[in-house]
């Protein structure tokens, strides 16, 4: 789907769509703009959702999250590429968000991150924990930046700026209505993240050629005016299936997982459709990609204290 030549993704590709796997009910927002609303399941074993497999991708692909490009190449440059997943684990773990919620908010930005990367084939630029493991106070107001090029219709390669945000909680509903919050704030200070990235990244990230690209792109006073830019957003929702697993056999609960998944995608299409027209903002594209999990609020702090060690 990208056409960057330039800028590359960051994450490690292999295994996603193993431990990933599409249902088949996606939806349409209706939207003039290119979106998406797509929703994915983990694994099913003995009634509950398996974190096997995800634990391992996110192992492997924590380092690519939490450092930077250049950072990564330091590594590989003096011999310490293996380091990298270590490193990064120690420095997720000193990192604290005081805006969370509960314990494990991190799994919901790292999973925003890969599906950006490997689904949308938006490349990063700017992650919050690279601002908060750099010891940068800055509020962040996203939950990472990144740079999305493709082609219409017509052939013709557009540009969008998307900025994320994540959300895992109870049910799909209270998911979208918490993410919508923070969009509508990040929205209504739309040059922070520019700023943000300007500052931060392009002596750091980047080699010389990649930076003029992304400033013709999108800095206001470099760019490029005969290339069209617009801001997008791309949202990651974990919620809880809310199935009594009790209630049926394997074979039966993973029917009931897959049916309840296509209902719920259904029924919330129109709920984040009026959010997007109650908070005018249908002048932008939006990219969903939804996960359900057993529990949310504690399957989320599960699965990032594993990965931390703790």
């Amino acid at each position: 789907m990208s056409d960057n030549s330039l800028l590359k993704s960051t994450s490690i590709p292999s295994g996603f769509d193993s431990v990933f796997i599409e249902v088949k009910h996606a939806c349409s927002l209706n939207l003039k703009n290119p979106h998406c609303l797509r929703i994915y399941c983990l694994d099913i074993s003995n009634n509950a959702f398996s974190h096997t497999a995800l634990h391992r991708f996110l192992q492997k692909n924590i380092g690519r999250y939490v450092f930077s490009r250049a950072a990564i190449e330091r590594f590989r440059l003096d011999g310490e590429e293996e380091a990298i997943g270590l490193k990064a684990i120690e420095l997720l773990r000193n990192a604290s968000n005081p805006k969370d919620k509960g314990a494990g908010g991190e799994l919901g930005e790292i999973l925003l991150y890969l599906f950006l990367e490997q689904k949308l084939n938006a490349p990063k630029l700017l992650s919050k924990v690279e601002l908060k493991t750099s010891g940068n106070q800055y509020v962040f107001g996203s939950d990472g930046v990144h740079l999305l090029c493709d082609k219409n219709s017509a052939g013709e390669p557009y540009y969008q700026l998307v900025l994320g945000e994540s959300k895992i909680i109870g049910s799909l509903k209270d998911a979208i209505d918490d993410a919508f919050d923070s969009l509508t704030k990040i929205n209504a200070k739309p040059d922070n993240e520019l700023r943000l990235v300007e500052s931060n990244i392009f002596n750091e990230s980047f080699n010389e050629a990649t930076i003029d690209y992304i400033k013709n792109l999108i800095i206001p006073s470099k760019r490029d005016l005969s290339i069209n830019i617009d801001r997008a957003f791309g949202v990651f929702l974990g919620y809880t299936i809310g199935i009594d697993a009790s209630q049926y056999s394997n074979a039966d609960y993973r029917k009931a997982v897959l049916d309840k998944m296509a209902n719920d995608i259904q029924t919330n299409a129109a709920h984040i459709a009026k959010k997007i027209i109650n908070a005018k903002m249908s002048g932008y594209s939006f990219y969903f990609y939804v996960i359900p999990f057993d529990d949310a609020s504690n399957d989320r702090a599960a699965i990032i204290k594993k990965l931390k060690g703790e």
